[in-house]
């Protein structure tokens, strides 16, 4: 290139780069670029410009030119040209100089390796048992590896870069899925071995190859190299060259043989660089260390000589002195060195998957489940989790329990002083300060938390079970001790402990304890199978009720401990004879009924309420683990529950009648035709009751019984004006009685949440076959049906009153008023940016203001809402008794979305989740014809609509809005809501048809909704159109799960029909190319591809118009191009190099982004996602805002 093509460049890159460049200016000087980038002469401009004698900047774009000749046209060039890129590589890796930037470097490597995947060794598949011809071992650069020594040995600078070279290759070849190497992946995996390992291994493993030997540049390999540079660099201090060694070591310590490993002492190496003071180098040192220790091993003398030899007690010795030594200051967290605790932590722990492999004659491994147990008491949560697994897994097998049997009451220690509720804590403990750094979110943290919890109550309720007498003795101790402490006293004489303060939180501790160990020994009985059976059973049973008498002689004040405390006793039911189940019942009655606070606040109130709401749950949840236990006291416990109606509210009440009915249906009791009925018809009876039926006939009926003209009217004695800021208007006199009357006629405004209550408690979990369930269905169906659609029209009647449009006819005042009983007022954890403690501090204060009526009013219409969501849910489970209602799937979805415009994204989340999945989930195999034939269409329909005008409204909203906090706020609720409304939205179409890779099998619904989708074009149209505007929403995550439903029923919709195959050719092409050529939805990538090379392999065999549309839609695609892919598919020996070979494809034609610092960060997350071992698979849909919801369960999660 000339001085003047070269002066242009120059220009255009400081154009580019200068921050006063106008926007016009940079675009012309891009375009400038990229034309460069186009010339057939680029990869020698990119040569010249990438030579020392260049800046830095000019040389990277230089490297640039290289790197995209290499990825867009290598498959294009002749021998000739390929083999002048190669030695220009060379030749610039070799004038390298000391002070060039880590980038070039990185650049530089980058480009070795692009060419390498695509030549090296390609004479080894070719000439097996000859020496192939000096132009194929040109061809197949079989001088690399002397080429890479001459590097390494030239300069430090160079050897550093040989380092990197060996780093990515090894990357590419053994950790990444990438796409040019899975293609030649025998070949690159023989010449990777055959470099790094010595001559003497090779030999003794392998037939002689006389290619492989001219490919290799030194007889000891490579490994054996790095290995003594290592030694030398810890001997003379050199800690820039230890990083850049084990960078590159930590990729090639899992695949050579580990006899290799072993010879070479390779853990001394790995022990003395951990002992080096740089961090980066512990760090490094430790991730070898983990890989060393989990690899497998060829020879069990090679698993005994490594990891053996870490076992001893001078290694362990060593590990624990290393930990100890770890001082991570909460106050001023030192990220380095925490990531390297958590490291260390892990890699400890991976040891343990040898315990039952190694010697023991030789092994401390008393002293290795020591080192474990003080991870485990770390007060990094983070830290400590990393051992909860190994522990569980420990104490699930009896083989195992020998192993850590004299830890166990030590472990048992430690579980219980984790058993804490550390959400609870404030912001100035401990835990909480490692908690800021671990997790970015409140939501993070928060579902954190869950886990951490569910494992350590696992392992206090495994070992109570495997040893129940320790376990007991322990537990009991444990309670007396705390009860008559200093703090057990405040626990107990405290009618209002601080909830974030010791006492209440060590407090709900003990009985959290408890309840684990209790519910360790219900598992006894399952687990215990010796001969004495009976009589430690006998044994146990005695000292479990000495420890609930106790219990139930505990006199706690605080409400949010007696609620806890009333859950606790229900656990111990299964253990208690009848005269101890009919304390419990006594006392969960007793606190049922507790009195509320006179002249209490709200929050106290509220508290009560809770308290005695949970106790009804409870006796609930006894009637239906024991019913028979109830049989004899029955027509009592009647009488009881007749005599506390009284002191009850309408709503509690229901609870009670739900106890009795479930008792009377699951017991063996006569007359239960006559005791449902007495339970049952008075609450069906209130649907028929006269201001029920005005208040659901019209909307402004309804308006009338939530007590809106009410409102207004005392509105205007307080002489309040249209659009009046009511929070600012206090709650006179007047206004707290009319509050309260009001409050009162909410309490039975609709008999939505009693019919649901008992319908749902009486059928909860009973199998569908046995009597039970048939008896109550019977008895159900007739008395459901009629009123369904008052339900329905209850539904429709809420959504009508959310739409603005239905106000006009209300005076100014009233429509202010109702506008503001529509306004969802809540916080979510990770997106309200105020802190829950001030949204609670702000709600109280609205309280004492004219805005509690908006509020109240608001909360009792969405709080109806959800209980008709949850209803239709539950009428669902009674077989096909909605499914046979004449136009059901018309009248459902009209009250559902007939008045759609108010409906907000939180309320279509708990409509979908709560309600429609049921709908779709729970319907007979045998109604879905004519049942979702009707549904399907219309809901395919109104979820895409409702999407994709949401989600254009974020993407312009993303673009434009202000930052300030309140707006910032509301658009980033917004946002968050629209992805959860789209997650649950796809977890409703995998209830539908179901997805590829899904854990469970397909149901007989999902069946024969696969069949009418498959079959009815009009619900395939509507379903097609759908799912290729999900695929495209700006959600990765949304987007490769709605992969995986179509990648699960592609090959059932192609080849069938013509319009069906060219609607997939155009529309669902486009949204997979959309999906394969942005970066942004990386990790949905690979199942686009296999989508779309499926589709493609099956239209292309009927006719070529795939291949045009294919090229149209592809950015630069030419027929050469879709030719050489053509060729690819036709070598591909299966699915996944098919795959590889549209992924080639879309990286030869798509607009490069030439950020290498994007590229690099994507890469590192792609190593850190496939080598980081997930120790707890869960659902690829989980979301913590999605399933069991609050009111979705009645006895929460068993």
């Amino acid at each position: 290139m000339d001085l003047n093509g070269v002066s242009k460049i120059v220009s255009a890159l400081e154009l580019i780069h200068s921050p006063k460049t106008s926007n016009t200016d940079r675009q012309e000087a891009q375009s400038f670029l990229e034309q460069v980038k186009r010339q057939e002469e680029s990869p020698l401009w990119g040569y010249e410009l990438a030579l020392p004698s260049q800046s830095a900047i000019v040389r990277h774009f230089g490297l640039t030119l290289l790197q995209n000749s290499i990825n867009r046209e290598w498959s294009n060039y002749d021998q000739e040209k390929k083999l002048a890129i190669r030695s220009w590589i060379i030749d610039l890796s070799m004038k390298l100089l000391p002070e060039d930037p880590h980038f070039l470097k990185e650049k530089l490597a980058f480009l070795w390796v692009a060419v390498a995947k695509r030549c090296w060794g390609s004479f080894v598949e070719k000439y097996e048992d000859k020496l192939a011809t000096s132009q194929k071992l040109v061809e197949g650069w079989a001088t690399m590896d002397k080429d890479l020594l001459g590097l390494f040995k030239a300069s430090s600078h160079t050897r550093e870069l040989s380092l990197i070279i060996f780093r990515t290759l090894f990357e590419d070849v053994y950790i990444l899925d990438d796409s040019i190497t899975s293609k030649r992946s025998q070949v690159l995996n023989s010449m990777c071995t055959n470099v790094v390992l010595p001559d003497t291994l090779l030999n003794s493993i392998y037939e002689p190859n006389v290619n492989l030997q001219e490919s290799k540049a030194t007889k000891e390999g490579w490994l054996l190299i790095w290995q003594e540079l290592l030694n030398e660099s810890i001997r003379n201090g050199d800690e820039r060259s230890m990083i850049k060694i084990l960078e590159t070591l930590k990729t090639c310590l899992n695949w050579p043989y580990s006899s290799l490993l072993n010879q070479a002492q390779i853990l001394k190496t790995f022990l003395d660089a951990i002992l080096v003071s740089n961090i980066r180098v512990k760090i490094l040192t430790v991730d070898c260390l983990h890989i060393l220790f989990t690899r497998s091993f060829n020879e069990e003398i090679d698993l005994e000589q490594i990891v053996g030899s870490i076992f001893k007690p001078e290694g362990i010795q060593l590990l624990g002195t290393i930990y100890s030594s770890i001082q991570n200051d909460p106050d001023d967290i030192d990220d380095e060195l925490y990531a390297f605790t958590k490291k260390f932590t892990e890699m400890v722990v991976g040891l343990s998957e040898h315990l039952t492999k190694i010697s023991t004659d030789s092994s401390d491994i008393g002293k290795y489940l020591e080192l474990v147990l003080s991870t485990t008491t770390s007060p990094s949560l983070t830290i400590s989790s990393i051992s909860l697994n190994f522990w569980g897994y420990m104490l699930r097998d009896d083989a195992k329990i020998a192993i850590i049997e004299k830890i166990i009451p030590d472990l048992l220690e430690v579980a219980a002083s984790k058993l804490v509720n550390y959400s609870d804590f404030n912001e100035d403990h401990i835990s909480q300060k490692f908690l800021a750094v671990d997790f970015n979110s409140q939501a993070e943290t928060y579902s954190f938390l869950g886990n951490y919890k569910k494992l350590i109550d696992d392992i206090i309720r495994l070992i109570a079970c495997v040893k129940a007498d320790m376990g007991l003795l322990w537990l009991n101790n444990r309670l007396e001790s705390f009860f008559s402490s200093e703090l057990g006293n405040q626990v107990i004489n405290s009618a209002k402990l601080d909830h974030h303060g010791e006492p209440f939180i060590l407090g709900i501790s003990q009985l959290d304890i408890t309840e684990s160990c209790v519910r360790g020994i219900v598992r006894w009985k399952i687990y215990y199978n010796k001969a004495n059976y009976n009589e430690k059973l006998d044994q146990l049973l005695i000292q479990v009720e000495e420890l609930a008498q106790k219990l139930l002689n505990v006199e706690l004040k605080d409400p949010v401990l007696l609620k806890r405390l009333g859950q606790m006793y229900v656990q111990f039911t299964p253990l208690l004879k009848e005269h101890m189940i009919f304390k419990v019942i006594e006392k969960l009655l007793t606190l049922s009924t507790f009195e509320y606070p006179s002249n209490g606040t709200e929050e106290e109130t509220s508290l009560v309420k809770d308290l005695r709401t949970s106790c009804g749950t409870e006796l609930n949840r006894i009637a239906f683990l024991m019913p028979e236990s109830f049989k004899n006291i029955l027509d009592d416990l009647e009488q009881v529950i007749e005599n506390l109606l009284p002191r009850l509210t309408p709503t509690e009440a229901v609870t009670f009648k739900a106890f009795l009915l479930v008792v009377s249906q699951r017991a063996s009791v006569p007359n239960k035709d006559e005791r449902f009925i007495k339970v049952v018809e008075p609450e069906i009876a209130a649907w028929t009751n006269p201001d029920t039926m005005k208040g659901l006939s019209e909307l402004q009926w309804f308006m009338e019984r939530l007590g809106i003209v009410q409102i207004a009217d005392y509105f205007k004695t307080r002489n309040i004006s249209p659009g009046a800021d009511l929070l600012k208007t206090p709650m006179d006199e007047q206004g707290l009685k009319l509050k309260s009357d009001l409050k009162e006629r909410w309490s039975t405004i609709f008999p939505i949440r009693t019919t649901r209550l008992l319908l749902q408690y009486s059928i909860e979990k009973l199998p569908h076959d046995t009597p039970e369930f048939k008896n109550l269905l019977r008895l159900w169906r007739p008395r459901v049906i009629p009123i369904i659609p008052h339900i329905l029209q209850l539904l429709y009647q809420i959504q009508a009153y959310h739409n603005p449009a239905n106000w006009t006819d209300l005076p100014e005042v009233v429509q202010s008023f109702v506008r503001d009983t529509t306004v969802e007022r809540f916080w979510q954890m990770g997106v309200s940016i105020q802190t829950r403690d001030s949204f609670l501090e702000e709600s109280e204060k609205a309280m004492n203001t004219l805005r509690d009526f908006a509020d109240s009013v608001g909360h009792i219409v969405r709080y109806t809402r959800e209980y008709v969501f949850l209803s239709i849910a539950s009428i669902c489970e009674l077989e096909d008794t909605f499914y046979t209602i004449p136009g059901i799937a018309d009248l459902f979805w009209r009250a559902a979305t007939g008045e759609k415009v108010g409906i907000t994204l939180h309320s279509w989340k708990h409509m979908i989740n709560v309600s429609l999945r049921a709908v779709i989930k729970k319907c007979p195999p045998t109604n879905v014809d004519d049942f979702m034939s009707q549904l399907l269409p219309q809901m395919f329909n109104t979820l895409d609509e409702l999407l994709i005008n949401k989600w254009e409204k974020v993407y312009i909203s993303g673009m434009n809005f202000d930052e300030n906090d309140d707006q910032l706020s509301e658009e980033m609720m917004e946002e968050h809501l629209l992805r959860q409304v789209t997650q649950v939205t796809i977890r409703l179409l995998v209830d539908c048809v179901g997805q590829y890779g899904y854990k469970n099998p397909l149901t007989p619904t999902q069946k024969a909704i696969r069949k009418l989708v498959f079959n009815n074009m009009q619900v395939l149209g509507s379903f097609l159109n759908f799912v290729c505007h999900l695929i495209m929403f700006k959600d990765s995550r949304s987007s490769f799960n709605v992969l995986l439903i179509v990648r699960s029923l592609i090959t059932e919709i192609i080849m069938k029909n013509d319009e069906v195959d060219n609607f997939l050719c155009e529309y669902l092409t486009k949204s997979l190319i959309f999906v394969l050529t942005d970066d942004f939805y990386r990790e949905a990538q690979n199942e686009a591809a296999y989508v779309l090379t499926v589709l493609y392999i099956n239209l292309r065999g009927r006719s070529q118009y795939i291949s045009t549309v294919l090229k149209n839609y592809l950015p630069n695609a030419t027929d050469v191009h879709i030719q050489k892919y053509e060729q690819g598919l036709a070598e591909s020996k299966n699915l996944k190099e098919q795959r590889n070979a549209l992924l080639d494809l879309i990286q030869q034609v798509k607009d490069e982004d030439h950020d290498d610092e994007k590229f690099k960060k994507d890469r590192n997350k792609q190593l850190e996602m496939i080598t980081k071992k997930k120790k707890n698979e869960s659902d690829m849909m989980n979301d913590p805002f999605v399933e069991n919801g609050a009111l979705g369960n009645l006895f929460g999660d068993e």
